[in-house]
């Protein structure tokens, strides 16, 4: 294999890693996970990637109240749908700043007012973010560099 595609491959590599989804993932049992985020505390971690789900991916924010107490969790959307305690609850419509109540299989009662589930990917923080258009773009950007350096090159 030439070495150009070799360090090709080994860059779109990174590129792909270094624009993954990150998130806050804790509950609010643990220290500086309750309804502000202490950074300090918590740090983002990385999301598996959506097509090896399929579906885009969201970092996620699900307020739940039992009683008097809300517990707060905060977790990838790709792992929350391999759980059976939320992947029953989730809400079909899944968007950008989106909050909705968690899904019931009552018809005569659709909605889990107990459970609310809301959706970010927009930035690092957010509860964490997505770069989709950045890493579209990067990846073009990247072949088309590399073309035109080793096309300056030979």
């Amino acid at each position: 294999m030439p070495p150009f595609l070799v360090e090709f491959f080994t860059f779109f590599v990174l590129i792909q890693t270094a624009v993954a989804l990150q998130c806050y993932r804790c509950v609010s049992s643990q220290p500086g996970c309750g309804k502000e985020l202490s950074i300090r505390l918590q740090r983002w971690h990385t999301c598996p990637p959506p097509d090896q789900y399929g579906g885009e991916n969201f970092c996620v924010k699900v307020i739940e109240r039992i009683g008097s107490d809300e517990v707060i969790t905060r977790e990838c959307l790709m792992i929350l749908r391999h759980s059976t305690r939320h992947r029953e609850k989730l809400p079909t419509v899944q968007r950008q700043n989106y909050c909705q109540p968690g899904r019931n299989n009552d018809p005569t009662k659709p909605y889990d007012t107990s459970k609310t589930f809301c959706f970010c990917n927009d930035k690092d923080g957010c509860n964490a973010a997505t770069r989709q258009t950045t890493t579209t773009f990067a990846k073009i950007a990247t072949f088309a560099f590399i073309l035109c350096y080793y096309n300056l090159l030979l």
